[in-house]
């Protein structure tokens, strides 16, 4: 009985926030969870099973000795190991047979090697053994190969996103000080699609990590939306700011379902309120619908760990996840930068049509000058923590890339020294 409610309490939005931090912890506060309260519920959770499992042991045996839990930590791991290879990865309920399967199975394994008369200081070294070949089995099966993944006018619209005089130096007072940002003013209006483009160092990913709130900016005030957010918490920003890593495998937990990760990013900003919430047959008809129209059939494998996705597929995932409650800003971080070319182009092209379906605020850092120029409607360009240049409309349009290299240098006073950007001039 213990093991069914832990398995249905795994399954509501609180339970799901737990799987999901020890899974993927950037996801998660993506995801407006609290990643300090669910380590927490889940450390009390964790030791409350092992209390109890303690107790059921010490009445089954009618003795209680303070070494009578060594070695179970192998044992517990052997058994999921073998679980795991030989049911696979599938939903809660698949894992808890699993594990129970792998529990009886490394039991019998040991009963044939007590009864075939192996000495009992060599029990651990058949332990070993076991774990040992559990861990190589997967390895050993033939690798699945997924395949790969398959302009806003500007107007006179209030402000969604308002940055004012933000700064922030890492490391001051030390031989290792670096002024990331100084005196950033950023304004974007509602609907605005603006891409940033600049070398390494610029302070583009750090503007973003400002405003998204993994850190505190040392002076300068955001507001988005009409509402100050300077102080807030990155878990409570996202629930109005959605974000793309470059990394594919950051913006999904790679050991839960494809509809597990979209459950969580649509608890996270949705009308369900409570912990205990879970996701519904109507839920799940909005899951597949979504996944339907990104046109990668993954809506016929919601079933399937996200882990065993493609890049492009879960780039495609991810930006799902972070649009499936529309947000007031959208944060793209190179989300196509570590796709080869054709996947590359795809997620463009998703990113594209759900940007402009959904009529979101977006920015976009690239180093692709072509699509810093024809993509959204402003083109931003950053050096040394400063935004540097600024263009829109028909300045925009009739700006070529060779143009925009030479503003930037007249602008900073030296040329644009980004060897990926340079080499992306001619697409």
């Amino acid at each position: 009985m213990a093991c069914a409610l832990l398995i249905l309490f795994l399954g509501t939005r609180l339970g799901l926030s737990i799987r999901a931090t020890g899974d993927n912890p950037d996801m998660v506060r993506a995801s407006s969870i609290n990643t300090a309260f669910t380590i927490t519920v889940g450390l009390c959770i964790a030791n409350a099973m092992t209390a109890l499992s303690g107790a059921v042991l010490a009445q089954y045996q009618r003795s209680a000795d303070i070494n009578l839990g060594t070695g179970m930590v192998v044992i517990g791991l052997a058994s999921l190991i073998i679980g795991e290879t030989l049911f696979g990865r599938g939903g809660m309920w698949v894992k808890a047979v699993a594990a129970v399967a792998g529990s009886v199975i490394y039991r019998f394994i040991i009963a044939l090697a007590l009864r075939a008369n192996v000495p009992s200081e060599c029990l651990k070294l058949i332990s070993a053994v076991i774990v040992a070949l559990a861990i190589a089995a997967p390895a050993s099966r033939p690798r699945q190969i997924s395949a790969a993944a398959a302009p806003t006018p500007r107007r006179e619209v209030p402000a969604m996103l308002d940055l004012k005089n933000i700064s922030k130096t890492f490391n001051p007072g030390t031989v290792n000080e670096k002024v990331a940002l100084e005196n950033v003013n950023l304004h974007l209006d509602d609907g605005d699609f603006a891409t940033i483009v600049g070398s390494n160092g610029a302070g583009k990913s750090t503007l973003f990590n400002a405003i998204a709130g993994e850190f505190i900016a040392d002076t300068g005030t955001i507001t988005l939306d009409g509402r100050d957010i300077t102080f807030l918490p990155d878990f409570k920003r996202s629930k109005a700011i959605g974000r793309m890593f470059q990394d594919p495998l950051r913006g999904t937990a790679p050991h839960m379902t494809i509809e597990e990760n979209l459950a969580l990013a649509f608890l996270r900003a949705s009308g369900h309120t409570s912990a205990f919430s879970r996701i519904n047959k109507k839920d799940r008809e909005l899951f597949a619908e979504k996944l339907s129209a990104l046109g990668l059939g993954l809506e016929d494998r919601m079933k399937q760990p996200v882990g065993l996705l493609s890049g492009g597929q879960r780039q495609a995932l991810t930006l799902l996840m972070a649009t499936l409650v529309t947000p007031k800003l959208l944060l793209l971080d190179e989300h196509t930068a570590a796709l080869d070319p054709g996947t590359a182009d795809k997620v463009l092209e998703l990113t594209k049509k759900i940007v402009a379906e959904n009529h979101l605020t977006c920015l976009m850092i690239t180093h692709n000058m072509h699509d810093a120029l024809t993509l959204g409607n402003r083109t931003l360009m950053m050096d040394h923590g400063h935004i540097v240049l600024d263009i829109s409309g028909e300045e925009r349009a009739h700006t070529t890339v060779d143009g925009l290299l030479d503003r930037f240098a007249e602008n900073v006073g030296h040329a644009l020294d980004n060897d990926r950007i340079l080499l992306s001039k001619e697409k």
